[in-house]
């Protein structure tokens, strides 16, 4: 079994590139929290539109979209039961962003600031857990 560090409890980060419909994207073992925030704060809406930061192959927070500061932040400890960061001040008039290359329709409150989302991806990397003062909800659309 791998070795958690203390500060991190994030053992795989992806970000996606997408150039031509083709992912371009990197994987990075170990990262730190530095290379998160960095890659976080590269996504632009277009072409890098999606980071998945990974405990494990069940437990992990997709943060995607960036485009005019609006992101779309899930998370699963199973793999079955999602949970999406919102943002109960705004409507659920739906908004376009594109996460993973594919552009999709998200309930405004669904679309967070990048303040928020960097909070939700630090306490992910430390703890492992959802971020409590932030304002979670159940993510239904995953379910089969």
């Amino acid at each position: 079994m791998q070795q958690k560090t203390e500060t991190s409890l994030v053992f795989k980060l992806s970000a996606e590139t997408w150039l031509t419909n083709s992912n371009q994207g990197e994987l990075r073992k170990d990262p730190n929290w530095l290379q998160i925030e960095a890659v976080i704060r590269d996504l632009d809406g277009k072409n890098k539109s999606l980071v998945t930061l990974k405990s494990n192959d069940e437990t992990y927070i997709n943060i995607g979209g960036g485009k005019s500061d609006k992101y779309v932040v899930t998370a699963t400890f199973n793999n079955t039961k999602f949970y999406v960061l919102v943002d109960l001040s705004k409507s659920d008039e739906i908004e376009t962003l594109v996460v993973g290359g594919e552009e999709k329709n998200y309930p405004a409150k669904m679309c967070v600031d990048l303040l928020h989302c960097l909070v939700a991806a630090r306490t992910f990397t430390e703890s492992g857990k959802l971020d409590a003062l932030l304002d979670w909800e159940e993510d239904k659309s995953f379910v089969i």
